[in-house]
């Protein structure tokens, strides 16, 4: 994520603080969610088998590194590709696909010697020369490629014509090593606004033309807002085809420090579960949660003090949960299953409940929570009674990750935190039925 003072000053006059609740498009015959649905991004980078058992536990099956030109090669012709091995090596031993990110500059390739964040036309054809090598070395064990990150943020200072060029030269460099492994382009955010120009030239120049999926980061100030602004997203890259073909490689929310979109840490583990409901629903292909830790020592200072607070676990040292519990029932339940929204016009849900029924081969699992103004600011909600068939009826507490057994016939009251149940059943399930 990194944001930056100017920027953060930037993106602020452009957010308002919303609580209405989230229109869902119904699709009668839900969602098919993939079975490797659940990442986060910059995993394994301790490289400790107390990180990589944390994530086995969590269900991560994606992670996102930065295969940087700069790590690379730091010298023109000299190639060091040892920790990006080592990184690649563990994830593959752990079961973890990766998403590479082929980008940044060099210092040498600028008269000043240090990072601009741009790679200048006429040193284009190194930046190509580093993508080759990267993607030749790493062919068979990086399973996926990502052409830059936030190019309309602060981590392209070119113009965007420049950029768009590099990202068409750098999908046919892929395609000429590899033209089977997995290739992403965009990794857009919306700071200060969605980048909408800049996403239609992207397509309309034909740089997308090797591309398989389009990555995007829908940082927000809430999880409502992160759900509107991925359907602003998908509504401009279905334009071309690509609705269907959205991957988020970043998403999250500090619990301290001062960016915008920061959220108490009470209220982590709801915007976790709310976030994978939504965009599991809307037709996401992954979400990739930023990030597995909070530094050790929090020594940031200024506005750039959020980045110490985005990590679903306390630090590498402390195994606290922020909303690593929430994230495991995303991980464990959402995968691999279809998705329906339950509606006050087939299941006589009231308008107010947010309902997501998750149907497994064998198992299911239910995600109910309340929304809009009243439940937000006065903490208004209400009883439902819920009929569900089949065995071993569970509740799990989204914050602690402890279980307790519930009859077929339960008794909720829906507030803002989300109720998740999950229970096992036959050939012939049937869909949730909420009773007077």
């Amino acid at each position: 994520m990194k944001c930056f003072p100017a920027v953060i000053c930037l993106f602020l006059l452009f957010v308002t603080v919303s609580c209405s609740s989230v229109p869902v498009h119904i699709e009668p015959d839900g969602r098919r969610i993939p079975d490797d649905f659940a990442g986060i991004a910059h995993a394994g980078r301790t490289g400790e088998n107390t990180e990589f058992s944390q994530l086995e536990y969590l269900g991560v099956r994606w992670t996102l590194h930065t295969f940087a030109w700069q790590d690379i090669e730091g010298t023109q012709g000299e190639w060091d590709f040892a920790k990006h091995d080592k990184i690649t090596n563990d994830c593959i031993a752990a079961n973890i696909k990766v998403i590479g990110i082929l980008a940044y500059d060099s210092p040498w390739i600028h008269e000043e010697g240090r990072r601009l964040r741009y790679v200048p036309p006429e040193r284009l054809p190194d930046f190509l020369v580093y993508v080759k090598k990267t993607v030749e070395h790493f062919k068979g064990r990086v399973d996926a490629w990502c052409i830059w990150n936030e190019p309309n943020f602060y981590f392209w200072t070119g113009t965007q014509e420049e950029f768009i060029e590099l990202s068409r030269q750098t999908a046919e460099a892929v395609r000429e090593v590899d033209s089977d492994v997995i290739l992403l382009a965009g990794a857009f955010n919306r700071v200060p606004r969605l980048p909408v120009n800049f996403i239609r030239n992207l397509f309309n120049s034909g740089a997308m033309e090797k591309v398989d999926y389009i990555a995007f980061h829908p940082y927000e100030t809430s999880a409502n807002r992160s759900v509107r602004l991925y359907e602003q997203f998908r509504k401009v890259v279905d334009e071309y085809n690509y609705g269907n073909k959205i991957w988020i490689t970043e998403m999250g929310f500090p619990t301290g420090g001062w960016y915008p979109h920061r959220i108490p840490l009470r209220r982590f583990p709801e915007a976790v579960i709310k976030v994978y409901a939504h965009l599991s629903y809307a037709g996401a292909m992954n979400v990739l949660w930023y990030q597995m830790y909070d530094p050790i020592v929090r020594n940031r200072r200024g506005l750039r003090k959020s980045e110490d607070f985005f990590g679903l676990i306390r630090s590498a040292e402390d195994p606290t949960s922020k909303a690593a519990e929430a994230y495991r029932l995303c991980a464990s339940y959402m995968p691999d299953t279809v998705c329906y929204a339950l509606t006050p016009e087939q299941d006589g849900i009231p308008r107010s409940i947010k309902a997501f029924w998750f149907k497994g081969e064998h198992n299911s699992a239910l995600v109910i929570w309340k929304d809009g103004i009243g439940t937000t600011l006065l903490g208004c909600t209400r009883r439902l009674n819920i009929r569900l068939n089949g065995t071993n009826h569970t509740q799990h507490n989204i914050v602690s990750g402890s279980v307790s057994d519930v009859s077929s016939m339960i008794s909720i009251r829906a507030g803002r935190e989300p109720v998740f149940i999950t229970w096992q059943h036959g050939d012939a399930e049937e869909r949730p039925v909420f009773t007077k």
